[in-house]
């Protein structure tokens, strides 16, 4: 066997890296990721017969070569008799609506297409080596890092594996020589405008000038030296961990009350993990935010962190979720589909009447809070598609609900009046939401959905009079309760 071959494999078992099914592959079409798949190929054939290799390329749509990318990839998987899954990913778009760099769009982008095929059982295998290792360790310290950081790169986190990490990337070329693997080169690599690109192209060349020592020798020593101590740590954070949290992954605010500062972060890091897979795109700045956002006073709110994830405290717990999960089960503002009860609060009905005036009312346990206000002056009038300013005859009348059977809308200024399913369908409300969405409604007649539209009364002056000559005038204004932190919100 190849010594460059048993050295990987011998590296697998010492961090039992396999067996996993399906084993996915990340392979940009460069040396690093052709040579892991080469190698995984020849461990998984004699060692592992029963892992499933599923080989995962991301066209970034950034560089004019990525075409070429995809099909020296595609060449490859077909010689070795591999099953290729591509992802076509607008990266430059995605970095411009997340606020993200194009660097961290394009690795979120590579990591949700890798997880989407890994599944839960799965494992994804990239060919980071000591080189990035080193770099990323850099990146970590001038970034706040703590502990965890200054390890770096696991072999192992989460679903990721990494059977590289042992290796310089000298060895690798060598390899690919040697074995005649195809590789793409990626110009991208040596601009250093890229973070990680800065570290190998400009700052580690200069210590190696002004100091005469080796960086990437010296940053992959000190992980070793700490990985020991940060297991440690790790593992009673994980025992900690164990004892604060249900079965359902949500963890008691009260016990984490009691957990000493060492292991605070770790435990949080950890249930991310277990909750998403891997945490790649969380830095030190989002654990700060969460560590603030869950010693602040009350026991209901969410932050958004990136990639779409939301940190949330309910009823005396915590968790993490995917933002549209939490969207399926929470309580909130939903942009253009409008205020959502929880799921256990969709039959639950609120007389108008029944609201204190200017006094802000919770609807159940949810996070739309409802204000109903008496207008005497005029100056007390403030036009928004979340207030609803009505006649105060309606308060005897009017509800406040989810939609039932046989609702029906006239909208203000339209002649024909609608079922509300199809009105929901016309302004595209999302399905999964529409049993979710508040409204005001007076037996089957809507009388406002806050944000859209309204049926009676007036949001706007156009209208106002109509609703004066009507008698005294009340308005009822939906908000939202939440605490956010950072920019990724």
């Amino acid at each position: 066997m190849d010594e460059f071959i048993a050295k990987v494999e011998s590296y697998i078992e010492k961090n039992k890296l396999l067996p996993a099914t399906p084993l996915v592959v990340g392979c940009s079409g460069g040396a690093d990721s052709m040579a892991l798949l080469f190698v995984l190929k020849k461990i998984c054939d004699r060692s592992y017969p029963e892992t499933q290799i599923l080989v995962a390329h991301v066209h970034h749509g950034i560089r004019d070569e990525a075409d070429q990318d995809e099909k020296a990839v595609s060449d490859f998987c077909e010689k070795l008799g591999v099953p290729l899954e591509v992802c076509h990913a607008d990266v430059p778009a995605i970095s411009k609506e997340t606020k993200m760099s194009l660097e961290s769009a394009g690795r979120k982008a590579r990591y949700d297409f890798f997880s989407s095929l890994c599944g839960e059982n799965g494992r994804v295998a990239v060919a980071h080596h000591m080189e990035d290792q080193a770099e990323s360790i850099a990146m970590h310290i001038f970034r706040g890092s703590g502990m965890e950081g200054l390890v770096g790169m696991r072999p192992q986190n989460g679903r990721i594996i990494r059977p590289f990490l042992g290796l310089h990337k000298e060895e690798i070329l060598s390899f690919c020589e040697k074995e005649g693997i195809p590789y793409c080169l990626d110009a991208t690599n040596d601009d250093p405008r890229y973070e990680r690109n800065a570290w190998r192209t400009v700052l580690f060349p200069k210590i190696r000038e002004n100091t005469g020592r080796e960086p990437v020798a010296a940053l992959t020593s000190l992980s070793e030296h700490v990985a020991a101590e940060n297991a440690y740590l790790d593992e009673l954070a994980e025992k900690a961990l164990l004892e604060v949290t249900d079965e359902e992954g949500r963890l008691s605010l009260s016990a984490l009350s009691q957990v000493p500062d060492p292991l605070y972060r770790r435990m949080l890091r950890l249930l991310a993990v277990k909750t998403f897979g891997d945490v790649v795109d969380l830095e030190g700045v989002h654990f700060e935010a969460i560590e603030e956002f869950l010693r602040s006073d009350g026991t209901e709110g969410y932050i958004c962190l990136p990639g779409g994830r939301v940190a949330q405290k309910h009823a005396g717990s915590f968790s993490f979720s995917d933002a549209e999960s939490y969207e399926m089960r929470g309580g909130g503002y939903v942009s253009g589909t409008g205020f959502l009860v929880s799921e256990e609060d969709i039959s639950k009905e609120v007389p108008i009447s029944s609201i204190s005036g200017s006094e802000m009312f919770n609807f159940p346990l949810s996070f739309p809070q409802i204000e109903l206000r008496f207008i005497e002056k005029e100056s007390q009038v403030v036009y928004n598609n979340l207030t609803w300013f009505f006649p105060r005859r309606y308060l005897e009348e009017a509800t406040v609900r989810t939609r039932k059977e046989g609702d029906r809308f006239l909208r203000a200024g339209s002649d024909s009046t609608k079922e509300l399913r199809k009105y929901m369908n016309e302004v595209h409300i999302p399905a999964r939401f529409r049993d979710r969405v508040l409204l005001v409604a007076r037996g089957s007649d809507i009388l406002w959905i806050p944000g859209y539209a309204h049926a009676v009364g007036f949001t706007d002056e156009i209208s106002r009079s109509k609703c004066e000559e009507q008698g005294d005038i009340c308005s009822l204004s939906f908000s939202e309760r939440r605490q956010t932190h950072g920019k990724d919100c």
